[in-house]
């Protein structure tokens, strides 16, 4: 019954500001996992109680339409992270999408697919704790970098890699190609179109970033605290890069991209915040972390993605 109720708060919250349609990205199953029949669950948080989707076989995306007076006629794909276990729907996601609501962009949370993790709480549970267990050692390394132990990041020369195209990606691409054929009734310029994501769903974005079409292709990009980050796309679009100071991953790729994007004189932005972890997505506690959005909202009215 706690449950119950737990999910109808949030349910309510996410509703406060207005209706959101949420739409099928695909005509029929999604392309590669046709036939997977694990329930999608929506679980709370250990810590905070927010929600959290698991086991993603139907790719939609939620728009948030803000009020026609404000409305600019911009939009933002959100992907929330989560390691391709889970979305992390309220910070990574439903926050972000009503903050550019509130300010007439049209925010669009993209639910994309994730490896299955169980058939219920308990089975899900254990699958985290052991692949976090596995990642202990990142998260100890994480916390003395937090305390000035490791030197300073710097850039390293290295080879380009090829970009491989992921299920995610494509969803990613599906989500772009969707928003922008369906602009006019969404109330969307198809121009100004913008994908960007956390963590997992960062490289969801840079896999888009590498791997387009005319369709398919943002406007703008913005991976925050998850690149891939293997050299100049062939088709570039202005680039907001941002993470935590100390990371649990090396900022290599962000340098690296970002250097790229400089010495072709493309716009791009690259930002660290200290006091930050990975994961925090936007939260509303005064930390200096939530200013990331803020600099991307300046970046995007500077390279005139937006008035």
């Amino acid at each position: 019954m706690k449950r119950i109720i737990l999910t109808l708060i949030l349910a309510a919250g996410s509703l406060a500001l207005s209706a959101q349609q949420v739409y099928r990205i695909y005509d029929g199953p999604a392309p590669g996992t046709e036939g997977l029949t694990y329930p999608e669950l929506v679980l709370p948080n250990a810590q905070t109680g927010h929600p959290m989707v698991y086991n993603v076989t139907e790719p939609t995306i939620t728009v948030y339409k803000p009020e026609k007076a404000i409305d600019t006629g911009a939009a933002v794909i959100i992907a929330p992270g989560g390691g391709n276990m889970y979305l992390t729907w309220q910070e990574e996601g439903i926050n972000v999408a009503e903050w550019f609501q509130r300010r007439g962009i049209t925010g669009i949370i993209l639910k994309y697919r994730t490896n299955f993790m169980g058939n219920n709480e308990e089975e899900i549970n254990k699958s985290l704790m052991e692949f976090f267990g596995r990642m202990f050692s990142f998260a100890e390394m994480g916390q003395e970098r937090t305390q000035g132990t490791s030197p300073a990041p710097r850039v390293q020369e290295r080879p380009l890699q090829k970009q491989e195209p992921t299920i995610q990606g494509d969803d990613g691409r599906q989500a772009v190609r969707y928003v922008r054929a369906h602009a006019a009734e969404l109330g969307i310029d198809p121009q100004k179109i913008a994908l960007m994501g956390f963590s997992a769903g960062g490289m969801v974005t840079s896999d888009v970033m590498y791997i387009n079409d005319d369709e398919s292709r943002p406007n703008l990009v913005a991976p925050i605290y998850g690149t891939s980050g293997m050299g100049l796309p062939e088709h570039p679009v202005p680039i907001f890069i941002c993470g935590p100071e100390f990371d649990l991953f090396p900022p290599d790729n962000f340098f690296a991209l970002y250097k790229e994007f400089q010495a072709a004189h493309l716009p791009a932005e690259l930002h660290f915040i200290t006091d930050a972890n990975h994961g925090e997505g936007l939260l509303y506690n005064g930390e200096e972390w939530n200013e990331w959005i803020d600099l991307l909202y300046n970046f995007m009215k500077a390279v005139k993605f937006i008035d």
